[in-house]
């Protein structure tokens, strides 16, 4: 197993080059490459997490939570997502991924977070609108006619929603996550 820090390092940068390749994808008309490569990251994070079967539970519940929220968000106008001609369905694609990958993270990269639900809340009120702003500032959505309408709602949401994703991951299981090797060094971190 590789150690708990390096997972983290390994899992955040997975997120990151995923999310971004999500935002540049839709936002320069390339939305299903871009989730495509996000949902193989997703992949390799199964494939070295120490327990698939619980993260891949996980990535479920939350991608139906965030795009339920999401879907009743759009439909309030507190946001609307770039959508590609032809797409069928009223939440793009990489939305769906977005929340996903986000999923992959609970025990991981923000496990210091478990258990801590106050200070989970206060990560979601601040990282949740940070993170819808930083992809309106890409040009993958916009906010609502209301932008303070929208940081709000987006920001209670979020600050509800953080710590109950963490609670349900640590039901699913508390440990933190680790990556198995995937590189034979000669010894295993233990």
């Amino acid at each position: 197993m590789l150690s708990p820090t390096l997972s983290k390092i390994i899992n955040a940068a997975i997120y990151q080059i995923g999310w971004f390749s999500c935002i540049l994808g839709a936002t320069w008309g390339y939305p299903i490459v871009g989730s495509f490569l996000a949902i193989l990251l997703i992949a390799v994070h199964l494939y070295w997490a120490e327990s698939p079967k619980t993260e891949f539970k996980l990535i479920l519940f939350t991608c139906l939570l965030g795009v339920s929220l999401d879907s009743i968000q759009q439909a309030l106008g507190v946001f609307s997502f770039k959508i590609e001609t032809g797409w069928p369905l009223w939440i793009p694609l990489w939305i769906f991924v977005i929340w996903a990958q986000f999923a992959t993270m609970f025990h991981y990269a923000l496990h210091w977070l478990s258990g801590r639900y106050l200070l989970a809340a206060i990560f979601g009120l601040v990282g949740g609108p940070f993170a819808y702003w930083s992809g309106v500032r890409l040009g993958a959505a916009e906010l609502g006619e209301n932008i303070l309408f929208s940081l709000i709602t987006l920001a209670l949401v979020w600050a509800l929603v953080t710590p109950l994703l963490f609670w349900i991951g640590a039901k699913l299981n508390p440990a933190e996550g680790r990556y198995r090797s995937f590189f034979k060094v000669g010894y295993e971190d233990k």
